[in-house]
């Protein structure tokens, strides 16, 4: 049986997206993170806010719906699209066959209609899941049964059957994507810059699909009121970026988190879907 917590929260989700103010918000921030003020500015200029109250209350019920993550850069309120919440209510519901369909005839749709411009830009992806097992399962399986769920199409190594990624116990190591032995089954993300146990991971790191872009990944784990934990991922780049990319990386991150959180279903008595 799904667990009632996670219903309750795809149903957030869907309530949050009832509104077309709401709706207009996600079509903001699929481009990037943007401050509250200028949110509340297109809203205001489209009609769809009489006030900024109005947006405030806008953002705080898809906050509530974990649809959006904000952060605060000196006085000003960074709100960013939280696509996980989005997919775990969405494509996350599909069985596993129905949900590997749906994503390659998306991208195989993206690749036919969007163009193969590129143009230096930035990069930046947050996605954030709540996950009811404990903490030290999550972290366990984070960094060290990292095949059971970094997973290809999303990897460097393209469609090799097995793909893990081995994370160093200490900065200062090279994070790899490994296939089997040899070099040829090797590709290299980037250096550990930090490693807190149990809390914190970032690494520098290349974007796939983009050679000419790199920057940094940064995974937390923190307690949550609503779960046992909250796992966030930021990445953040900077380089010759194609267009869709930011997309693609998107899902990848969401199908990843997903993924955690199925095979952590149960742990501590929950269901984690």
């Amino acid at each position: 049986m799904a667990d009632p917590d996670a219903r309750a929260r795809h149903t957030s989700v869907w309530d949050a997206l009832a509104h077309p103010a709401r709706r207009r918000i996600v079509e903001i921030l699929r481009g990037a993170p943007a401050p509250t003020g200028r949110i509340h500015e297109t809203l205001e200029d489209e009609g769809l806010s009489t006030s900024r109250f109005a947006t405030l209350r806008h953002l705080e019920q898809m906050r509530e719906a974990d649809l959006v993550l904000a952060t605060r850069s000196g006085r000003e309120r960074i709100n960013a699209l939280n696509g996980s919440a989005l997919y775990e209510a969405t494509i996350g519901w599909l069985a596993p066959p129905d949900r590997s369909l749906a994503t390659s005839l998306h991208r195989l749709r993206l690749s036919a209609e969007e163009s193969a411009m590129s143009e230096v830009r930035h990069l930046s992806v947050h996605q954030s899941i709540l996950i009811s097992a404990p903490r030290e399962r999550i972290w366990s399986l984070l960094t060290r049964d990292t095949r059971s769920w970094w997973r290809p199409p999303f990897a460097l190594l393209g469609d090799a059957d097995e793909v893990e990624l081995v994370i160093p116990e200490r900065a200062g190591g090279s994070v790899i994507e490994r296939s089997g032995p040899g070099p040829e089954r090797t590709a290299a993300w980037g250096m550990l810059v930090r490693r807190e146990e149990g809390t914190l991971l970032e690494w520098t790191s290349v974007v796939c699909g983009a050679p000419g872009a790199s920057g940094t990944v940064r995974i937390t784990l923190e307690p949550a009121e609503e779960a046992a934990a909250r796992l966030t991922v930021t990445q953040d780049a900077v380089g010759v970026l194609p267009d869709g990319i930011d997309a693609d990386i998107e899902l990848g991150w969401s199908n990843k988190l997903t993924t955690i959180s199925g095979l952590l279903a149960g742990a501590d008595g929950h269901d984690a879907s």
